[in-house]
């Protein structure tokens, strides 16, 4: 089993265990999240249409936070998981849905925040706590 089927199998552990998909009155049902994750994770074309962009990333830089806006040119053609650790669910601080990604011992530990749009998740926001 490669790294990426590894974190695929993680990623679809806890969106079952913690993000079921609900349905609220007079709505479409919204995306499944771990269908919408697996995707994101290994097909480039569908992770860019997903981030909306211009999407704002905060760098947590010691006492300083910094923000950075991210353009579509600026993305490139994909992010890769596959060297990471990669965790997702419920923020604590706001209740966005997020993936953390964290690198094997190299300081990386970044949260994806993801939102509903018409039903569909989207990338809404990166904060990047690596050190």
């Amino acid at each position: 089993m490669n790294d990426l089927e590894k974190i695929i199998k993680v990623l679809l552990l806890f969106a079952v265990m913690v993000l079921p998909a609900g349905v609220a009155r007079g709505q479409e049902k919204a995306e499944d999240f771990k269908e919408f994750v697996v995707r994101f994770v290994s097909d480039c074309e569908f992770q860019r249409s997903r981030v909306l962009f211009s999407v704002e990333a905060l760098l947590h830089e010691e006492d300083t936070v910094r923000v950075v806006v991210v353009d579509e040119k600026d993305w490139g053609e994909c992010v890769s998981f596959s060297d990471y650790i990669v965790k997702v669910g419920p923020s604590v601080t706001d209740g966005a849905t997020v993936m953390i990604v964290q690198g094997k011992d190299n300081g990386v530990l970044v949260e994806y925040r993801f939102g509903l749009v018409d039903s569909k998740w989207f990338l809404k926001r990166i904060e990047d706590y690596s050190m």
